[in-house]
């Protein structure tokens, strides 16, 4: 038998990590085991190297009887780290020492290293898309060089135009030795700077793209292109984005001090950005505490930016009432653009009248404390833990008011004071819960009234703050005469991330619960609703929770929620309606104010009317606290359903039984 290699040359790229040689053994006779001997050896010239460019080997390659066939590996070593394009490099291997064999031919092979593939200097860009924005006035982007990097080498980088035009938008680099961007020995990352046209006309968001091409380099071997020889770049314009707004978000007017006289505040509304075309707004005002046509002449009118104009004035007039009072406030409000040109931000701006000499000199003898209703009889508890649970009302309990912890020794004083505590005015400031990294966000006050909610009450629902929110009150003290005094603000409480009356499964979220939806037909022997269709509606209750239920599409919570008429004409079949409201026979919500179900308070003041409305109990009876479930229940004919409630009859129903049909 005969040993010799399959080969007489293998050719290996150096970034391939080894090579695969065989070894044939073959002859009449294979019964016997044989041995060879594989040797590494440099070849003349010496072109690669043991140890910098292969691991040399010197081992024995055992055929067993039968085995005609061996395959081993030489490692191949690659100049990862710091790449030197060689050109291709060689070895040898050769068979010696044959035991039970002889050596046939060939007996030797050569090994060739070919590192121009992974070595050689290759551009591409660093990044495959860049944003911008048209006032930055220039784009870099960043062109990236691998492999051998120690000769100097040049890329034209040059634009091609997309949405974005050259000239209007950016300055073009052509496609030519003026665009070239040099590497010098060892730099791997050089930028490609396009000049960008800032104008004041907006546009949108426009692109173009990047190009390298023609890649040379001082080594014999020549340079190449990368993978992302291209990148795309986008233009934005957000500076010269037409907006109009009003420049404050609240404005101060001392009301006149004489019948007959007339304050004016001057509302300026303005254009920023692009002022090339014309914009044509609607800014009206809106009832807060203070009432148009007695406090103020209420107005509406479209406003129209001609081209150029970047301000524009509006005047609102402020009446004298006659009447002492505390700060009264409308709001002022700003519609979107007709022309759909600009966009409107700042669109609603509060207007507070000032009283001359509204402050009568009475105040409370300490400041008030917010508390859980549930501890309304036994304030001084909450000193002990001041952080009120979520799901259940707070109240905010002055030194006037007998349940207050200390009113043995405030009461006297109130006393003294002529103070009605019956006529405190309240007001309550809340933020949002505390971000992870502990930034809190400002106080704000609670304006939003719901149909059957107010914010000036004693007592704040539990749908105005959340686990973890932040809660304050304020209390301005009145005195026998109705005379109106200073404002107190109590402490800033939060309300507790552990506790709650109705948790949801998963701490810290918000989400929509499963419900159920019935509708069944009562039938002529129901003793109250006979020949009715019974809708029933139950979800589970979690804290905070304010659940809606309507026949039409809900949009625009603020305006749906509010005490306002719009919801009575849009959703006549809802939970939205109070009884005296309703246009059906009968509705969801009815003029009772406790669950009959439930015998006794499952909670303290849960149907309390000094503390909580009327309106507010209305809704809430709706609520089984204890099992965390609201049931709303209620009755309509057949052409309620369809006219009112925006119903429509289907086919694909199945009766159960003649009695229903």
């Amino acid at each position: 038998p005969s040993f010799y290699f399959g080969d007489t040359e293998y050719h290996v790229a150096e970034s391939a990590g080894y090579v695969e040689v065989r070894v044939w053994r073959t002859g009449t006779d294979l019964t016997k085991a044989a041995t060879v001997t594989v040797r590494s050896r440099k070849t003349e010239p010496i072109s690669a190297e043991a140890g910098v460019d292969y691991v040399g080997i010197s081992r024995n390659l055992d055929f067993a009887p039968g085995v005609n066939m061996q395959t081993f590996r030489v490692t191949i070593l690659d100049d990862l780290g710091q790449p030197v394009l060689e050109g291709p490099e060689k070895f040898e291997l050769v068979l010696r020492m044959p035991m039970n064999a002889v050596l046939g031919e060939p007996s030797k092979t050569t090994i060739f290293i070919n590192d121009t593939i992974s070595d050689i200097p290759k551009v591409q860009f660093k990044e495959p898309l860049y944003t911008v924005n048209e006032k930055d006035g220039q784009l870099v982007a960043i062109i990236y060089r691998s492999g051998d990097v120690n000769h100097k080498s040049t890329v034209r980088c040059y634009t091609r135009q997309g949405s974005a035009q050259v000239m209007m938008d950016y300055e073009e680099r052509p496609n030519t030795d003026d665009s070239i961007v040099v590497f010098l020995p060892g730099e791997i990352e050089k930028p490609c700077v396009v000049i960008l046209e800032d104008d004041a006309i907006y546009e949108e968001e426009e692109e173009f793209r990047l190009v390298l091409g023609t890649p040379k380099s001082t080594s014999t071997f020549g340079a190449s292109i990368g993978e992302q020889k291209e990148t795309l770049v986008k233009i934005k314009d957000e500076e010269d984005k037409p907006v109009i707004k009003f420049s404050e978000i609240k404005y101060n007017i001392q009301e006149p001090q004489e019948a007959g006289e007339i304050a004016v505040v001057k509302i300026p509304v303005l254009r920023l950005g692009d002022s090339s075309k014309v914009s044509i707004v609607r800014i009206h005002t809106k009832d807060g505490s203070a009432i148009s046509g007695e406090d103020y002449n209420p107005m509406s009118e479209d406003i129209e930016f001609k081209e150029g104009e970047k301000e524009h004035f509006v005047e609102v007039e402020v009446l004298y009432d006659g009447v002492r009072e505390m700060r009264e406030a409308f709001t002022i409000h700003l519609k979107p653009d007709e022309n759909m040109v600009a966009e409107t931000q700042m669109n609603k701006a509060i207007v507070y009248i000032e009283e001359m000499d509204s402050v009568a000199d009475v105040t409370f003898p300490a400041v008030p404390q917010v508390v859980s209703l549930l501890l309304y009889d036994d304030t001084a508890k909450s000193k002990g833990n001041p952080q009120p649970p979520t799901g259940y009302p707070v109240v905010c309990v002055t030194a006037c008011n007998p349940k207050y912890s200390d009113y043995d020794k405030t009461g006297s004083i109130c006393a003294a004071e002529n103070i009605n505590d019956t006529l405190t005015l309240y007001r309550w400031l809340v933020s949002a819960p505390s971000g992870s990294d502990g930034v809190t966000s400002p106080m704000r006050e609670v304006d939003s009234n719901t149909f059957f909610t107010s914010t000036k009450s004693i007592a704040l629902d539990s749908i105005y703050f959340q686990a973890g929110s932040r809660v304050q009150c304020a209390a301005r003290a009145v005195n026998t005469n109705g005379d109106v005094g200073l404002e107190l603000l109590s402490l800033i409480y939060t309300v507790n991330k552990e506790e709650g009356l109705c948790q949801p499964r998963i701490p810290g979220t918000v989400g929509a619960e499963p419900f159920s939806a019935k509708i069944r037909y009562t039938g002529p022997d129901d003793p109250d609703y006979p020949n009715l269709i019974k809708l029933t509606v139950t979800m589970p209750h979690m804290d905070g929770m304010l659940p809606v239920i309507s026949t039409r599409p809900l949009t625009n919570f603020e305006l749906t929620l509010s005490p306002d008429g719009s919801r009575v004409g849009n959703h006549k079949c809802s939970n939205l309606l109070d009884y005296n409201e309703i246009q059906t026979k009968y509705g969801f919500l009815t003029d009772n104010t406790k669950n009959p179900e439930v015998i006794g308070e499952t909670s303290p003041y849960q149907y309390s009317s000094i503390v909580r409305s009327a309106k507010t109990l209305r809704f809430y009876r709706n609520l089984n606290l204890e099992a965390c479930l609201w049931e709303f229940n209620s009755y309509y004919d057949m052409s309620e359903l369809l006219t009112d409630c925006s119903g429509s009859i289907g086919t694909d129903g199945q009766v159960c039984s003649m009695d229903e049909k």
